[in-house]
Protein backbone atom coordinates (compact mmCIF):
# COMPACT_ATOMS: atom_id res chain seq x y z
CA UNK A 1 0.00 0.00 0.00
CA UNK A 2 1.35 3.34 -0.99
CA UNK A 3 0.75 6.33 1.25
CA UNK A 4 0.79 9.78 -0.21
CA UNK A 5 1.96 12.51 2.15
CA UNK A 6 1.71 16.19 1.59
CA UNK A 7 3.82 18.82 3.30
CA UNK A 8 2.38 19.53 6.71
CA UNK A 9 0.50 16.22 6.95
CA UNK A 10 3.19 14.46 8.85
CA UNK A 11 3.24 15.25 12.57
CA UNK A 12 7.03 15.36 12.59
CA UNK A 13 7.04 17.92 9.80
CA UNK A 14 4.48 20.05 11.61
CA UNK A 15 6.40 19.79 14.87
CA UNK A 16 9.67 20.78 13.21
CA UNK A 17 7.97 23.68 11.43
CA UNK A 18 6.40 24.89 14.69
CA UNK A 19 9.78 24.69 16.42
CA UNK A 20 11.42 26.83 13.75
CA UNK A 21 8.60 29.38 13.92
CA UNK A 22 8.83 29.54 17.71
CA UNK A 23 12.58 30.09 17.50
CA UNK A 24 12.13 32.81 14.88
CA UNK A 25 9.38 34.47 16.88
CA UNK A 26 11.51 34.36 20.04
CA UNK A 27 14.50 35.82 18.20
CA UNK A 28 12.36 38.62 16.74
CA UNK A 29 10.88 39.37 20.16
CA UNK A 30 14.31 39.50 21.78
CA UNK A 31 15.59 41.71 18.98
CA UNK A 32 12.67 44.12 19.44
CA UNK A 33 13.11 44.27 23.21
CA UNK A 34 16.86 44.82 22.99
CA UNK A 35 16.37 47.50 20.31
CA UNK A 36 13.96 49.39 22.58
CA UNK A 37 16.29 48.96 25.57
CA UNK A 38 19.07 50.66 23.62
CA UNK A 39 16.90 53.20 21.77
CA UNK A 40 15.02 54.69 24.72
CA UNK A 41 18.06 56.26 26.43
CA UNK A 42 19.38 57.46 23.08
CA UNK A 43 16.05 59.00 22.09
CA UNK A 44 15.66 60.54 25.53
CA UNK A 45 18.95 62.30 24.91
CA UNK A 46 20.10 64.70 27.56
CA UNK A 47 17.31 63.78 29.93
CA UNK A 48 18.53 60.19 30.19
CA UNK A 49 21.90 61.38 31.40
CA UNK A 50 20.68 64.26 33.56
CA UNK A 51 22.19 66.97 31.36
CA UNK A 52 20.12 70.13 31.60
CA UNK A 53 21.28 72.67 29.07
CA UNK A 54 19.83 76.13 28.62
CA UNK A 55 18.92 77.31 25.15
CA UNK A 56 18.55 80.94 24.19
CA UNK A 57 18.10 83.01 21.06
CA UNK A 58 17.53 86.62 20.04
CA UNK A 59 15.42 87.93 17.18
CA UNK A 60 15.07 91.44 15.77
CA UNK A 61 11.29 91.18 15.44
CA UNK A 62 8.36 88.78 15.40
CA UNK A 63 8.79 88.07 11.67
CA UNK A 64 12.34 86.82 12.24
CA UNK A 65 11.25 84.63 15.14
CA UNK A 66 8.34 83.16 13.18
CA UNK A 67 10.76 82.29 10.37
CA UNK A 68 13.04 80.40 12.76
CA UNK A 69 12.83 76.95 14.29
CA UNK A 70 11.57 78.65 17.49
CA UNK A 71 8.34 79.59 15.69
CA UNK A 72 6.44 76.81 17.48
CA UNK A 73 7.38 78.37 20.83
CA UNK A 74 5.93 81.81 20.10
CA UNK A 75 2.84 82.29 22.28
CA UNK A 76 -0.06 84.14 20.65
CA UNK A 77 0.25 86.91 23.23
CA UNK A 78 3.36 88.29 21.49
CA UNK A 79 2.08 91.32 19.56
CA UNK A 80 2.83 91.93 15.89
CA UNK A 81 4.97 94.98 16.69
CA UNK A 82 7.25 93.06 19.09
CA UNK A 83 10.95 93.84 18.66
CA UNK A 84 14.21 92.78 20.28
CA UNK A 85 12.77 89.39 21.23
CA UNK A 86 14.71 87.03 23.46
CA UNK A 87 13.75 83.46 24.28
CA UNK A 88 15.18 80.96 26.75
CA UNK A 89 14.27 77.46 27.89
CA UNK A 90 15.94 74.41 29.38
CA UNK A 91 16.29 71.05 27.67
CA UNK A 92 14.81 69.18 30.64
CA UNK A 93 13.02 71.55 32.99
CA UNK A 94 9.68 72.84 31.99
CA UNK A 95 9.35 76.52 31.48
CA UNK A 96 10.18 79.01 28.82
CA UNK A 97 10.85 82.73 29.00
CA UNK A 98 10.52 85.57 26.55
CA UNK A 99 11.30 89.25 26.67
CA UNK A 100 10.43 91.86 24.05
CA UNK A 101 9.56 95.49 23.48
CA UNK A 102 6.24 96.48 21.95
CA UNK A 103 4.88 99.98 21.55
CA UNK A 104 1.30 98.71 21.48
CA UNK A 105 1.72 96.61 24.63
CA UNK A 106 -0.09 93.35 25.22
CA UNK A 107 -3.07 93.18 22.89
CA UNK A 108 -4.11 89.51 23.07
CA UNK A 109 -7.80 89.31 23.94
CA UNK A 110 -7.34 86.30 26.19
CA UNK A 111 -4.94 88.10 28.56
CA UNK A 112 -6.43 89.17 31.89
CA UNK A 113 -4.81 91.96 33.92
CA UNK A 114 -4.21 91.22 37.58
CA UNK A 115 -1.81 90.12 40.29
CA UNK A 116 1.13 88.01 39.20
CA UNK A 117 1.50 84.58 40.79
CA UNK A 118 4.45 82.25 40.48
CA UNK A 119 7.94 82.78 39.21
CA UNK A 120 10.08 81.56 36.33
CA UNK A 121 11.71 78.13 36.48
CA UNK A 122 15.18 79.67 35.97
CA UNK A 123 16.79 83.01 35.19
CA UNK A 124 18.50 83.55 31.87
CA UNK A 125 21.33 86.06 31.72
CA UNK A 126 19.08 88.79 30.29
CA UNK A 127 16.37 88.58 32.93
CA UNK A 128 15.62 91.96 34.60
CA UNK A 129 17.43 92.55 37.88
CA UNK A 130 15.52 93.05 41.10
CA UNK A 131 11.94 92.19 41.87
CA UNK A 132 9.38 92.03 39.12
CA UNK A 133 6.17 94.04 39.40
CA UNK A 134 3.34 92.38 41.32
CA UNK A 135 0.80 93.34 38.67
CA UNK A 136 0.74 92.11 35.09
CA UNK A 137 -1.28 89.79 32.89
CA UNK A 138 -2.24 86.14 32.94
CA UNK A 139 -2.52 84.84 29.39
CA UNK A 140 -3.53 81.19 29.66
CA UNK A 141 -0.46 79.44 31.11
CA UNK A 142 1.74 82.49 30.51
CA UNK A 143 2.51 85.29 32.99
CA UNK A 144 3.41 88.73 31.59
CA UNK A 145 4.82 91.76 33.40
CA UNK A 146 6.32 94.98 32.19
CA UNK A 147 9.79 95.68 33.58
CA UNK A 148 11.11 99.04 32.43
CA UNK A 149 10.52 99.20 28.66
CA UNK A 150 10.34 95.41 28.15
CA UNK A 151 7.65 92.84 28.60
CA UNK A 152 8.90 89.67 30.28
CA UNK A 153 6.93 86.48 29.88
CA UNK A 154 7.19 83.01 31.43
CA UNK A 155 5.10 79.90 31.77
Amino acid sequence: MTTVTRPGDDRRQRSALAGRMTTRTTRRGLLAVSTFAVAIPILAGCQAFGVNEQYGAEYADLGDMEASWDAARVPQLVPDDAKDIRIAYNTIDEGAMLAFTAEGGITADYCEPGAVEGEPAFEPGWWPEGELPGEGFTCGDWIVVQADDRFVVWD
